[in-house]
């Protein structure tokens, strides 16, 4: 069954979300297409555009304020499945706004993780609104085409490394991949082409932002579409893999602009320099010594951390940012660099068990909708939902996710988004079975 069809009416008490909703009313079609064109400016606007999510948000909250009941009806059917994701999002939350009043920190510091309150509503939004997923997938291509020409300016006149509307390369670059996942996994039927194109653009948008912690991220997509696909896109996706992997071994040995770009030569010289002890400077020795204080941090205070948001204390009284001569680029690191290194060292144990509730809680829920789902495309959400997840925990490994706005906003949304499909097909395709 596509997502297009109506699901057939079907005694018991599952039922597909088509079935138990009745045939809509015109106030909740024009609900469903407004959340529509809200899930095409999502990826599309994300991080081609100054705007961001603005648009995506307004245009969820017009959606519900058109249909409310339709929350309350979706409850009904679903709400037990979200006990989980409830539970997540609380436990981060009061973890988030111990570490803020008792460290009395800026609300700024909480407003990112607070965000994951938000990700329960819209899985359920999602469910009983039924909008289709044929519009995130055409918005994430346009974003991602978007995003390779504002990348390809920037370069071009001159930035150093593209940044696209985020202020921030690495940002940049964790969006692409995340926006990457959108494209693969839920493209329709017959849709393979301009899938490949626009990822294409997307892997050399990543290129031009010179940020080298997303390759392990790209990896998992490949490898992950690889094994579920067959025919046509199983060919094109060993073409792929065999050329990216033959364009990062000519940028790895070979120097040009390319390799300057991706900052591949520089690695190189990175790793050489810890080998030999005297690495304290580059962008690879940094990190490491991030790492090393955050460890250190939280070995100091297990139960509480220094605060959060507050990792930023912590460099600035290292001996490298004394006077009378500090590493200026290496004291304007407010984090850690790696999502659990930060949340140990901001808000100690709590913190801890928070990320690791955050990404491993939906990673089960997906991996539960896959079990249970033995085959057709409505497993995709579901599979995209578990891939997106993967990627922020391989970004995370070198990037604090969740210190940035933009990346800790749209996991918090398209985590929802693709569970609230997910739980949708599931309930389709059971009624379809009855």
């Amino acid at each position: 069954m596509t997502e297009s069809q109506a699901a057939v009416p079907a005694p018991g008490r599952v039922q597909g979300a088509a079935v138990a909703f009745g045939e809509p009313s015109r106030r909740q079609r024009w609900s469903r297409r407004t959340l529509e064109i809200g899930l095409f400016c999502l990826p599309a606007l994300l991080i081609s555009t100054p705007w961001g999510l603005g648009p995506f948000a307004a245009l969820a909250i017009v959606a519900f304020a058109l249909s409310p009941g339709l929350i309350v009806q979706g409850w009904r059917e679903v709400g037990r499945e979200l006990r989980w994701l409830i539970a997540m999002a609380a436990v981060a939350a009061v973890v988030v706004l111990y570490s803020k009043l008792h460290f009395d920190v800026r609300w700024r510091e909480a407003d990112n993780r607070l965000r994951l309150l938000t990700l329960p509503f819209f899985a359920l939004m999602i469910y009983a609104y039924r909008p289709s997923r044929r519009w995130l997938w055409a918005g994430a291509l346009v974003g991602l085409a978007g995003a390779f020409g504002v990348a390809l300016f920037q370069v071009g006149t001159g930035v150093d490394r593209a940044l696209g509307w985020t202020a921030n390369a690495i940002v940049f670059a964790d969006a692409l991949i995340a926006l990457i996942v959108v494209a693969v996994f839920t493209r329709p039927s017959g849709e393979l082409l301009w899938t490949t194109l626009a990822c294409a653009l997307g892997v050399g948008a990543v290129a031009l932002s010179g940020s080298r912690g997303v390759w392990p991220g790209l990896a998992i997509v490949l490898v992950v579409g690889l094994i579920v696909s067959g025919g046509r896109a199983r060919k094109l996706s060993w073409t792929v893999l065999a050329v990216l992997a033959l364009g990062l071994t000519i940028s790895w040995w070979v120097g040009g602009p390319l390799a300057q770009q991706m900052r591949m030569q520089e690695l190189v010289s990175d790793v050489d320099r810890v080998k030999r002890g005297n690495d304290h400077e580059s962008s690879l020795g940094a990190r490491m010594t991030l790492l090393e204080l955050a460890r250190d941090t939280f070995v100091e205070h297990p139960l509480t951390g220094v605060g959060i948001g507050s990792f930023e204390k912590v460099v600035l009284a290292t001996p490298q940012c004394a006077p009378p001569a500090p590493r200026i680029g290496f004291c304007k690191l407010g984090h850690a660099h790696s999502d659990t290194f930060e949340w140990a060292a901001t808000m100690g144990l709590p913190g801890l068990i928070a990320i690791f509730g955050i990404y491993l809680i939906p990673l089960s829920l997906f991996a539960r909708r896959l079990r249970m789902q033995a085959v057709g495309r409505s497993r995709s959400t579901a599979l995209a939902g578990l891939v997106l997840v993967l990627v922020y925990i391989a970004c995370g490994l070198t990037q604090s996710m969740f210190a940035h706005q933009l990346i800790a906003s749209f996991y918090a949304v398209m985590v929802g988004v693709m569970y609230g499909f997910a739980l949708r097909e599931s309930r389709e395709n059971a009624a379809g079975r009855t």
